[in-house]
């Protein structure tokens, strides 16, 4: 059983004074005051009306509260129930603006945390890159005429037909015509009859 379920009380008379009392069970305690069960005080001063109610605390606590409020005149009894309240919100406040404090220096150190991960994750990525390949281009492969030609360029007395066919391995047809082509570019000249030289 809960021990912090007592709450003490105070209710307006009809003859506008006040009542205090201490109760587990504030809505019964109010119904038997409004049917003429409750304190003898109230009795012949219905009906009456709740004017403040303290938080939940254990019975002794309860009664020290009750006991309080009695000593002082009316016109201090509502404070003096809430009062305890009071001081309780007040230190709420103040613990939660110690928190709400905290919470920003926090969140700083999270910010900050964030953007030294990022720096990490920029580093790693620069790391992870691969490093670019020399621009070196491969060689292109020579064509049928490219290899005639390069044969003819390197020969200073002229190269025939037949000398052609044996370096390039071509068939004497396809040297023919890699020949004709080459005249008709201008890249290569005839030395003499069937004997060709660079131009």
């Amino acid at each position: 059983m809960d021990k912090r379920q007592w709450v003490v009380y105070l209710i307006r008379c009809s003859d506008e004074s006040l009542y205090c009392g201490t109760t587990n069970n504030l809505k019964n305690r109010l119904e038997a005051h409004n049917s003429g069960k409750g304190a003898k005080y109230t009795r012949s001063r219905r009906p009456v009306k709740l004017v403040g109610v303290s938080s939940e605390m254990t019975k002794s606590d309860a009664l020290k509260l009750g006991y309080r409020v009695k000593q002082v005149p009316s016109s201090k009894k509502i404070y003096e129930l809430t009062k305890g309240e009071n001081e309780m919100t007040k230190n709420l406040k103040k613990n939660l603006q110690a928190i709400n404090r905290e919470i920003k220096v926090l969140a700083k150190k999270v910010d900050q945390m964030i953007v030294a991960v990022g720096k990490l994750e920029k580093i790693k990525t620069a790391k992870a890159k691969p490093t670019k390949k020399s621009t070196t281009k491969k060689p292109a492969k020579l064509t049928a005429a490219d290899t005639i030609f390069g044969i003819i360029k390197t020969s200073k007395k002229g190269v025939d037909v037949s000398t052609l066919m044996k370096k390039s391995s071509f068939n004497q047809k396809k040297t023919y015509n890699i020949v004709y082509k080459l005249k008709k570019q201008g890249k290569i000249k005839s030395a003499e009859k069937g004997v060709y030289v660079k131009a």
